[in-house]
């Protein structure tokens, strides 16, 4: 038995009723067998949709052996007429993301001849992956023409041709396909074979985005949103951009050289107190007699810095910590090697200790009090 897919007729349809086929415990779910379903399984680079059966949650659904299994937590009897609800808003997002891929895809297969080698789509975003490189401005004029489609409002059909016409189709295929296939065709401008459910005119996705990019195995992958997840990207930005402006006192066109002048006396100030600091440490350097001192305002880089100044300038083993939190220390000790591996091996005996490292340094994270490190490593 196959359960009938009622969202390759129609993606919109959002509630539905149908009868329980089979309803089998497996761990702390029960997988569900229905007649039909409009709920589209994890399936073609995309996650399932999510919804209800008879009031109870609809926590994950899979294609197992050939059939759609909904994962529920409670058990409905078999022979049971269920009434269905998938979570329209989150299927919309999906068909609007999804159909805008195949925009992007089908124009960068014409234009340049690279194919669709990746693609996943979540809560969050898309992401597609050719197998050939992009330049900035391909993916500008993709990205323009990908929009000025969804602006014509085309037509977007799903249907499965016959065996004898599918041979005269020239269209896009990621995988080997079994069974019939169903091709999903944006007027004019793709087609693609696709079992996920699409919008029925471009205009529905609103708006086409690409984020960022990056290379991958001689390719490029792209990082788009696409309708409500772009509109929700554009909102977060533009608070983003706002509360920049406010807090530097800018106009909306000085921002980017604002934040580059802002980030230039920044670096400036980072080297002007590295020096300050080198300074700083030169100087409690020849303040320390001890052989073990705690200290106060340093990172470990700086503890590191100082401890290799106290061991060159006096030829001895030195230890040097500071408090990170409340009875928590950097700690980094130097000198000779066996001194210094010999004194940490003890101290890990008798206190918390973490931490490593060669050539005459160990720096490690201790917990403990003061007093009694000094004792541990003044050995």
């Amino acid at each position: 038995m196959i359960t009938e897919k009622l969202y390759d007729d129609n993606s919109f349809l959002a509630e539905f009723t149908a009868k329980v086929v089979s309803s089998n415990k497996d761990g702390e779910f029960y997988k569900t067998i229905l007649d039909k379903t409009c709920f589209f399984p994890q399936a073609a680079g995309q996650l399932c949709d999510r919804g209800f059966l008879n009031g109870f949650a609809v926590n994950d659904v899979k294609i197992e052996n050939g059939e759609i299994v909904h994962y529920l937590r409670e058990y409905i009897r078999e022979g049971d007429e269920v009434a269905g609800k998938i979570d329209f808003e989150r299927r919309f997002s999906f068909m609007q993301n999804h159909t805008g891929e195949h925009i992007v895809s089908g124009i960068v297969n014409r234009l340049f001849g690279f194919n669709n080698v990746g693609f996943h789509l979540n809560e969050e975003l898309v992401t597609l992956d050719f197998d050939g490189i992009l330049s900035k401005q391909d993916l500008k004029n993709i990205e323009y023409l990908a929009n000025k489609v969804v602006w014509e409002n085309r037509t977007v059909k799903a249907y499965y041709p016959e065996k004898k016409e599918l041979i005269n189709i020239s269209f896009r295929q990621k995988s080997e396909i079994e069974g019939d296939t169903r091709l999903v065709e944006i007027e004019g401008t793709d087609i693609c074979a696709c079992c996920a459910p699409h919008v029925k005119t471009t205009g529905q996705i609103g708006l086409i985005k690409f984020l960022s990019t990056e290379k991958m195995r001689g390719g490029i992958r792209i990082y788009m949103k696409c309708g409500e997840y772009a509109l929700k990207d554009y909102f977060d930005k533009s608070e983003q951009f706002t509360a920049i402006q406010n807090l530097l006192s800018l106009k909306p066109n000085e921002i980017a050289s604002g934040v580059s002048a802002l980030k230039s006396r920044l670096d400036e100030q980072k080297r002007e107190n590295a020096n300050l600091k080198q300074k700083l440490l030169k100087y409690i350097s020849e303040e320390i007699k001890d052989t073990v001192a705690l200290v106060e305002n340093f990172d470990m880089p700086e503890l590191q810095r100082l401890c290799d100044m106290l061991y060159k300038k006096n030829g001895v083993t030195h230890t040097v910590f500071c408090e990170i939190e409340s009875g928590k220390f950097n700690l980094v000790i130097c000198g000779k090697e066996e001194d210094v591996n010999r004194i940490f091996e003890q101290a890990k005996q008798n206190i918390e200790i973490k931490g490593g490292g060669r050539n005459g340094m160990r720096s490690a994270i201790v917990v403990a009090n003061p007093a009694v490190i000094i004792k541990e490593f003044s050995k």
